[in-house]
């Protein structure tokens, strides 16, 4: 399934084909199915300490938590792991559980957990190839701090770009700016792919970028203007002047 926009006013979204050089490709959610590590990781605290929490120490509650240090303004710009470790700190405080070693035991587990049930899509890689056997060079970049190296990706990018590396993070268009400046592209030759409208999408087109949604589950429906795949596969056959590469080792 490929959607492009069809809107011909003058805001329209450049379509495919794309002449482009450099794609940089999100990770979380767009390579890596990213919410089923994340639950599986919240759901391993919750059955820890169900027995000093109670029913409160829920993996949803443990979300809500995170949600609301993400947006107390005093934690904005803080590196993704010092957010969780409060937000974790904050749930178990809730339920009663105020020892600060039970929050590093709570903080430590979560990412072992979700770190391994992270799960490359099976799509992923036939993808990633075409896309170099398309001529395109290819940089990932996150919010987030995964080494792509653990699930056997990181050989298909010249680069990873995490936010705090960059010291600026999506949704800001300068993120995107600074991860093509860092790959010595420019952006009207860079396709960005990501799973997200209001994090990858919006952005990398306000930065200049060529843009593609790979809306997996279809929460784009409706969306106007919008170039969108259910599949990183589908992407290849919108770039245009086909250039071989060498093969990955």
């Amino acid at each position: 399934m490929i959607e492009q926009p069809q809107s011909s006013g003058p805001a329209r979204v450049s379509g495919p084909p794309f002449a482009v050089s450099l794609a940089i490709v999100d990770i979380d959610g767009t390579m890596i199915d990213f919410a089923a590590a994340m639950r599986a990781g919240l759901e391993a605290i919750a059955a820890a300490f169900a027995a000093r929490g109670g029913e409160a120490a829920t993996p949803e509650r443990l979300r809500a938590r995170r949600d609301e240090v993400a947006r107390d303004p005093a934690w904005r710009g803080r590196p993704l792991a010092d957010v969780r470790r409060e937000s974790f700190r904050r749930a178990l405080a809730a339920v009663g559980v105020t020892d600060p070693a039970a929050h590093r035991e709570a903080h430590d587990l979560y990412y072992r957990v979700r770190d391994a049930s992270m799960a490359v899509f099976p799509d992923v890689a036939a993808g990633l190839d075409a896309l170099r056997g398309r001529g395109l060079r290819l940089v990932a970049a996150s919010n987030g701090d995964f080494p792509l190296a653990r699930v056997g990706l990181d050989g298909y990018f010249e680069d990873a770009c995490y936010a705090a590396d960059m010291g600026v993070a999506k949704p800001d268009p300068a993120f995107f700016a600074e991860a093509v400046a860092r790959a010595g592209g420019s952006p009207e030759t860079t396709l960005a792919l990501g799973d997200r409208l209001d994090n990858d999408y919006g952005p990398a087109r306000a930065a200049g970028l060529h843009a593609v949604l790979v809306d997996r589950y279809g929460r784009a429906d409706g969306a106007p203007d919008v170039v969108r795949v259910r599949t990183l596969a589908e992407v290849p056959p919108l770039i245009a002047s086909p250039v071989p590469v060498p093969p990955r080792r």
